[in-house]
């Protein structure tokens, strides 16, 4: 019974130790969220007024739970200093509010991340930079979305833009509730697919390329056809309107195939 007590409560310890933790900040004033990090972010609407920040240890920080504690022992009374800037949350970020923009700087490595869970009310627009190694998730987004990752995959359901999402290496999945005509939406990966999903009265100007894959779709629309002339500009891009033309929706990969999906 007594190691079973031990077992447990060393398991408690390592739990706490693993725990999520939460940073909250006001979003008075604020119009736009912008987040620098090099791990992947899943970002969705929540009910409160305030940014709320969710994160976990790092997967590849293997620090044992004894060695954790020595070393926060010895941090006590003692400021962590980073090259990027300056922690003003106690969380290894630095906040920064620049005019009606606030910035949230990660300021750790991706060994010591695991990742951000991430919540803001609507009508919030949302920058993210996911550094090297980072994907993007962001769900029920209706605002002004721009995400930047080099090798991740960005994955967007229920928005409406607008939109501009780039991956070097990645899949983008974009489902669109309808779509925003204020701003253009451009998708863009070098290896990966681009698959969309938009409803069938969509009004947008189409432009698709990809240099080596293939183009699928299940709209009613044909290229336009050079009649034995021959094609000006690039031959692997595809103009074309539906619903007589509205907002100019860009899907490109360079390697990968573009999947053009009606609802």
């Amino acid at each position: 019974m007594k190691t079973i007590k031990i077992t447990l409560l060393l398991f408690l310890c390592t739990f706490v130790m693993n725990a999520q933790e939460v940073y909250k900040h006001s979003l008075s004033g604020i119009k736009k969220v912008k987040i620098i990090t090099d791990t992947s972010i899943d970002l969705k609407i929540g009910k409160s007024s305030q940014l709320v920040i969710n994160t976990t240890k790092g997967k590849h920080d293997h620090t044992d739970s004894k060695t954790e504690k020595a070393r926060k022992d010895k941090a006590k009374g003692l400021k962590a200093l980073y090259s990027n800037g300056n922690d003003n949350t106690g969380q290894g970020l630095e906040i920064i509010k620049d005019g009606n923009t606030l910035i949230v700087k990660d300021l750790l490595s991706f060994m010591k991340r695991s990742g951000f869970s991430i919540e803001i009310p609507k009508g919030i627009d949302i920058s993210l930079n996911c550094g090297s190694l980072g994907h993007a998730k962001i769900t029920d987004v209706t605002s002004e979305i721009e995400i930047k990752t080099n090798i991740g995959h960005i994955d967007l359901k229920n928005i409406t833009g607008p939109v501009t999402a780039n991956t070097s290496t990645g899949n983008i999945t974009a489902m669109f509730t309808s779509v925003n005509q204020s701003a253009p939406i451009s998708l863009r990966t070098a290896t990966g697919d681009v698959d969309v999903s938009l409803a069938s009265n969509t009004k947008a100007n189409l432009s698709i390329k990809t240099t080596m894959g293939t183009v699928f779709t299940d709209f009613d629309f044909k290229a336009p056809s050079s009649k034995g002339l021959k094609p000006v500009g690039n031959p692997r891009k595809i103009s074309t309107e539906l619903n007589n033309g509205g907002v100019k929706i860009s899907l490109k990969s360079t390697t990968g195939n573009v999947y053009l999906r009606r609802k």
